[in-house]
């Protein structure tokens, strides 16, 4: 099994004492840099926008908390982590997002945005970070959304595909269709091609 930390070693600089802590802070203040005060110390994993999140989402479509994560064992080098993002308090949470076939798990670690979100538990206002990936292949942060991408067009292929011979089925014979949604309430299927406007941010 393959463990993949998503961290640069250098950036482990980052971790500060209460004494370095409390002067960073005092800079910020003085920098008038107000949304970067922390409570104990930066975020040295990489965080996930919207599109990435997108991306990992095709290849991990299931979500649990780290404490109901139960399809594979999760490795040594994984748990050792954890307990060094909770000690350095760099995370409110931790899930696990996998696959229910080939799990090749993703940890993620997440904060509140804001007081009020913490305060009214609004699940959509949370910033996450991707931290590791375990499983039979390791990947570099760029192969992993390329292969979300691979992963979502082949799926909007295959609904294009079911929906042009449900289409050719309509046109070749409508008044069948037609009785048989009148009989059994058929769906006719929908194909949602909404492009996102934030895909340019993509590193690759």
């Amino acid at each position: 099994m393959e463990v993949k930390i998503y961290r640069e070693p250098e950036n482990e600089s980052l971790i500060i004492n209460d004494s370095e802590l409390k002067e960073y802070n005092s800079l910020v203040n003085k920098l008038n840099l107000t949304n970067e005060i922390v409570e104990h110390v930066p975020s040295i994993y990489t965080p996930i926008n919207q599109s990435m999140s997108k991306l990992l989402t095709a290849l991990c479509p299931s979500k649990v908390n780290l404490d109901k994560y139960n399809k594979s064992t999760i490795p040594l080098e994984v748990l050792k982590v954890v307990d060094f993002a909770i000690k350095n308090k760099m995370f409110e949470g931790f899930y696990v997002w996998y696959a229910d076939k080939d799990p090749d798990p993703l940890l993620i670690g997440w904060n509140w945005q804001n007081a009020e979100a913490k305060k009214n538990k609004y699940t959509w206002q949370k910033d996450e970070s991707l931290i590791a990936r375990w499983g039979d292949c390791s990947m570099e942060i760029d192969e992993l959304l390329k292969k979300g991408f691979q992963s979502l067009k082949v799926s909007l292929i295959d609904s294009a595909k079911k929906v042009i011979n449900y289409s050719e089925g309509v046109l070749k014979n409508p008044d069948t269709y037609v009785r048989e949604h009148l009989k059994s309430n058929l769906n006719f299927p929908t194909l949602d091609i909404r492009g996102s406007s934030d895909l340019g941010d993509l590193p690759f």
